[in-house]
């Protein structure tokens, strides 16, 4: 007899190792051979037995298979071995469970009643989750096999009692579900008679040491000496054993918080139970109040792999109002693996990290991980068991303390942090943050801290700018020594200033930076393989020892804290945010349209993020010129009525200024026609929206106040913070309000069906604009994948790289195979175009399911057999084939990066140099910013290879791209906003043309309006400058806010600099009006040199650096009023 099991249970894989050997001692006649596959990993090592597999499933009379959560992969081994087996089918979990068949029952029978069943739903408008569906089958099948206990009925029943002893997974369990099959289906009756399952179902209380469950709290509590002094916590984990027990970590975890602590352990038969009342009586009873509560389960609260209902479960969190922490096992990967792995696997990342922070989830590190246990059976059997991580452990108790403490304390007796920036370092980047007046900022929080109790003095945002402006308080002082410190902070002898001040028990500090020494300049700030200075180091211990902070408050997007050397999640001692951030409760204020960023700081410094909104947006308008030509366009049209003699010298007028300010190009003539155009684009310049000023952290709308503040409050006093999804306001209105928990959106549904279809209308516009130019389609693009921008779209770039690819969605929910089909070509009626994806390090990070999507597709793309004329994607990966097997690559290898189209930095690192070199002025050429990005992006993700260098494969992808695009997603950002936009898509452009020797065709697609509109990256620029940077109505709004208006708008001139010299599509009359517009006009000149000298200054030597460059053609007047206004600035630096 054959009996043979694939399962990625280690717990039922041990029990039946020890039944395999009392079997054979005890019934040595009867034979039986086992075959047994542990697949929990399911890595190259078991699909190398795939043969062996399929052909012991084929052989089998008893087949079982247990392959939740396993890849396709290894369904797809599984399926084919089943289809050859005469044999009994036990199936656990979903996966494949259509296969069951067990005597005269069979899955597919249950299937046809399932779909009556389907049909009456339809009827009555009443729909079941899947959990629901399974819980109505089983309480069927265990009724009508009692009632009719033969026959299918019996063995449908049979299969329920099977996959129960199985999921119980105690010794006791497993021997029943071996004597269950034995005795019933091959006759072997002289066996013991199974016993009852002691799965239990639902919500209960279970003693992790005696495995006493109860369901009465009043009973567990006397039973267990409860003492009403003591603070009690609540731990949720699994009451059974499968598919990993838990227990051993449990047991630790307990064992150190009943030191200070009552425990009551909260036992789920399954994580989607939908007894959610009784989780509410026991976690918000009033005989022992609960001041934390910590989860060990993955997935959502109440919302398991068969779904569930985790809005109620999210209702009790916000009912019971303390931090709910989430650490968790890792259980795809052994402790020796684990010190060399640089994240969490993605399923794992995806079940204990992501899903949970959907719940306001907090600390999500492990506390436990797997550990290779070997079993001498017939297999030789190597299984693993998760032990506790007891450093981790340690930790997660005295952070836990720390936020109870905080329930515990007296505000006046609370010792507050709070944490700005200064980076790049000097004068005039003091406070960064975005869209985030700061110094106003903290000014208002010191006032509600004081109007709360918290010992502290008011500071307007003048004292605090004089403060940290002043003679040399800064990081690194460009124009004054550095000052004398009063804080410091002693190591090895050393002595390390501390930039800051305290404020009765607040200390405002400046975040210090992170570089060695100068020659690391070029480095980024987003670069974790850059361990942090030793002054840098003393910042935050001087905060956790000397200061002794009882809460550290970071304020605005974003510091560098979170991009310290370390794992990029599931952070470990040795990494050094966790270093840093140490045993102190972490609350950081993040601007709610950057999820991508945030994420970073939830995952790597432990950061409750409390999210502030954007400033108010208003139209543009018009202005000057555009405005005239507006007046006068009217003026003919009226003309033409009244006036027909008046009309030709009108046209001339439009044409003479619409020429002057850029509204009309130089190729265009004059026409009613042309009136028509110009028309449209004065509208996109006149409604574009601008935002009106910065944001004051407290202050909503009309200067009323938002839930910010109260957020704070509520975090700093040890309470729940409830969550709310970042991205994009105008887009999402349910983002707001703000002062709540920042989480990102579900990648699990990226793309959306809006966003696929905006994605491919993006991609017909592209190759539309490409067409009209060429003639032809082109053969290959590229393309960014941001985190920030597929968080805020939920994947307009995705769609638009499938339709390039010519991919389809066929369902927006479910597994790969379900959601993705391949376009054949006779049906896409034009070519398959090519694409190349650059990621960012923050898609890496959030969105690793569409890393193994995407390369899954190239896979399925590979295995076609298209022609060159049919796919670009066939004839590159043909030829990158050809090549990479005459460099010396294995076949298979060669293979496998043939078709990778995926290249991003290495793990650890974020970006590029590029922001840094221009920030420096520091290159030659502007081939070098092309060359830093090949450098820093060459970086492969393909199936097997995650961030391994191949910067000649790189190169061979650029050798055919043609397009390069780009969707700007938000009205917050134009082009010359951010950085990263001239850092990714211009680096990408400046690669491209270094290795081509010709520029690629460069176009935006404008996604914020309800049409989506492509147009050329030298339009884009010139909309994005003339409707913000050189705009009355925007210029106003910055100057709002003194310091930082000017530090905002020098900002924007650097990014002017960056596009110019990695696209060269900025025209020099941009230069020029600019200088017309800050060094001209006098008033905003001088009110300028008055709020932010420095960065006035900085401003000036930009405009220098652009003549000198080549990018501006300057006249000599315009030098000479440049040198003259940085004279000005300089003079008022020095006063």
């Amino acid at each position: 007899m054959r009996i043979t099991i694939i399962a990625v249970s280690a717990p039922v894989l041990h029990q039946l190792t020890l039944f395999q050997k009392e079997f054979q001692e005890k019934y040595g006649e009867k034979k039986i051979e086992f075959s047994m596959f542990y697949v929990a990993k399911a890595g190259i090592e078991v699909l190398g037995k795939k043969e062996q597999m399929i052909e012991a499933l084929t052989k089998a009379d008893v087949a079982v298979v247990d392959v939740m959560g396993a890849s396709e992969a290894l369904q797809d081994i599984v399926r084919e071995g089943l289809s050859n087996c005469k044999g009994e089918h036990i199936v656990i979990g979903n996966a494949c469970r259509d296969l069951i068949r067990l005597g005269t029952f069979s899955m597919e029978g249950m299937q046809k009643a399932k779909k009556q069943e389907e049909k009456k739903e339809q009827q009555t408008e009443k729909k079941h989750s899947p959990a629901k569906m399974m819980h109505m089958m089983r309480r069927m099948a265990i009724m009508m096999g009692s009632v009719v206990p033969f026959g299918m009925m019996k063995d449908m029943k049979n299969v329920f009692l099977l996959i129960d002893y199985w999921q119980q997974a105690e010794k006791e369990d497993v021997y029943s579900f071996m004597y269950l099959i034995l005795r019933n289906y091959f006759g072997m009756k002289e066996l013991p008679k199974e016993k009852p399952c002691s799965m239990r179902y639902g919500i209960y209380l279970k003693n992790p040491d005696t495995k006493a469950c109860t369901d009465s709290l009043k009973s567990y509590c006397s039973s267990n000496d409860f003492q009403k002094e003591r603070k009690s916590i609540a731990v949720l984990f699994y009451g059974h054993r499968y598919p990993n027990d838990f227990l051993p970590v449990v047991q630790a975890l307990c064992k150190k918080l009943e030191k200070e602590y009552n425990i009551l352990p909260i036992a789920f038969s399954q994580n989607e139970d939908k007894d959610l009342k009784k989780l509410e009586e026991y976690l918000c009873n009033t005989s022992y109040p609960i001041s934390a509560v910590v989860n060990l389960m993955p997935f959502r609260l109440g919302a398991g792999p068969m779904g569930g209902d985790a809005k109620s479960a999210v209702k009790v969190l916000e009912k019971l109002n303390v931090p709910y922490f989430k650490p968790f096992c890792l259980t795809k990967v052994e402790r020796q693996e684990w010190e060399y792995e640089s994240a969490v696997n993605p399923g794992e990342f995806l079940i204990s990290i992501l899903l949970p922070e959907l719940d306001g989830g907090i600390h999500t590190y492990p506390i436990g991980i797997m550990e290779k246990v070997s079993y001498d059976n017939q297999e030789q059997l190597e299984i693993t068991r998760i032990i506790p991580m007891e450093e981790r452990i340690s930790t997660l108790v005295k952070r836990i303390h720390r936020f109870i403490h905080l329930q515990e304390m007296k505000n006046e007796d609370k010792k507050v942090a709070i944490i700005c920036y200064n980076y790049p370092p000097g004068e005039d980047n003091l406070f960064g943050g975005a869209f985030l007046d700061t110094f106003a900022s903290v000014s208002s929080i010191l006032k509600d801290l004081q109007k709360s109790g918290y010992i502290t003095n008011p500071m307007t945002s003048e004292e605090l700018r004089e403060f940290f402006c002043g003679d040399g308080m800064c990081n690194e002082p460009q124009w004054a020594d550095e000052a004398t410190m009063s804080y410091f902070y002693e190591k090895n002898g050393v002595s390390y200033p501390i930039h800051g001040i305290q404020n009765g028990n607040v200390f405002i500090g400046l975040q210090p930076v992170r570089r060695w020494n100068e020659e690391m300049d070029e480095k980024t700030y987003h670069d974790k393989n850059i361990a942090p200075s030793e002054e840098y180091q003393a910042f935050y211990l001087w905060l956790q020892e000397n200061f002794k902070a009882d809460a550290m408050l970071h304020i605005g997007t974003h510091g560098t804290l979170e991009f310290l050397p370390g794992k990029e999640n599931g952070m470990m001692q040795n990494c050094w945010p966790d270093r840093l951030v140490g045993e102190i409760p972490h609350f950081y204020f993040y601007y709610v349209g950057n999820p991508s960023e945030a994420m970073v700081a939830k995952r790597r410094s432990h950061g409750v993020l409390i999210s502030y909104e954007p400033p108010e947006f208003i139209e543009s308008g018009l202005y000057g010129e555009y405005q005239e030509v507006k007046n006068m366009i009217a003026e003919y049209r009226e003309s033409t009525q009244s006036a027909p003699e008046k009309c030709e010298d009108i046209l001339k007028n439009i044409e003479k200024v619409a020429n002057k300010c850029g509204i009309l190009k130089a190729e265009e003539n004059l026409s009613q026609g042309t009136l028509d155009v110009l028309d449209e684009r004065l509208y996109q310049y006149e409604s574009s929206l601008i935002p009106n000023g910065l944001h004051i952290i407290g202050q909503g709308k009309d200067g009323e106040k938002n839930g910010e503040i109260a957020g704070m409050l509520r975090a700093l006093q040890g309470e729940y913070l409830p969550v709310g999804i970042g991205g994009d306001i105008l887009r999402n209105p349910d983002i707001m309000p703000t002062g709540r928990n920042l989480v990102q959106f579900d990648p699990r549904l990226v793309p959306t069906r809006t966003a696929y279809e905006r994605g491919m209308e993006v991609a017909r516009q592209t190759m539309e604009h490409y067409y009209e130019e060429h003639g032809t389609y082109p053969e290959s693009t590229a393309v960014i994948l941001w985190g920030l921008e597929t968080s805020k779209t939920q994947g307009e770039t995705i769609g638009q790289i499938l339709y390039y690819l010519g991919i389809r969605m066929k369902q927006f929910e479910g597994s790969f195979d379900t959601r993705f089909e391949i376009i054949p070509t006779d049906e896409l009626e034009r070519p398959r175009v090519d694409v190349i994806i650059h990621i960012c390090g923050f898609f890496r990070d959030m969105f690793p399911n569409l890393i193994e999507n995407f390369n899954e597709i190239f896979h399925k793309l590979s295995l076609l057999n298209e022609t060159d004329e049919q796919s670009g994607f066939a004839k590159n990966t043909r030829k990158n084939l050809e090549k990479l097997l005459e460099q010396g690559y294995a076949q298979k290898e060669a293979e496998e990066l043939s078709r990778s189209r995926i290249f991003g930095p290495k793990e650890g690192e974020y970006g590029t140099r590029i922001t840094q070199k221009v920030h420096k002025g520091a290159w030659q050429e502007a081939a070098e910013l092309g060359q830093a990005f090949t450098e820093d992006l060459s970086y492969v993700y393909s199936s097997s290879k995650r961030g391994v260098k191949t910067s000649g494969l790189l190169k061979m992808n650029y050798e055919t791209v043609q397009v390069i695009s780009q969707v700007r997603n938000n009205v917050e950002y134009e082009l010359t906003d951010l950085d990263h936009y001239y850092e990714f898509y211009g680096g990408l452009s400046k690669a491209v043309e270094n290795v081509t020797g010709s520029k690629a065709e460069l176009y935006i697609s404008d996604t914020t309006g309800e049409k989506v509109k492509t147009q050329d990256l030298e339009d884009a620029l010139e909309k994005g400058i003339r409707t913000r940077l050189l705009n009355p109505k925007w210029i106003d709004g910055m100057m709002k806010h003194e310091y930082h208006g000017v530090q905002q708008i020098s900002r924007r001139f650097e990014n002017v600099m960056g596009f110019a010299a990695s696209t060269d599509k900025v025209k020099s009359q941009i230069f020029s009006d600019m200088e017309k517009c800050y060094v001209e006009n006098e008033t905003l000149r001088e009110a300028m040199q008055q709020s932010n000298c420095w960065a006035y200054a900085s401003m000036m030597e930009r405009l220098m650096e652009a003549n000198n460059r080549g990018y501006w053609d300057a006249t000599e007047e315009e030098l000479n009023e440049v040198r003259k206004a940085y004279l000005e600035a300089e003079g008022t630096i020095e006063r």
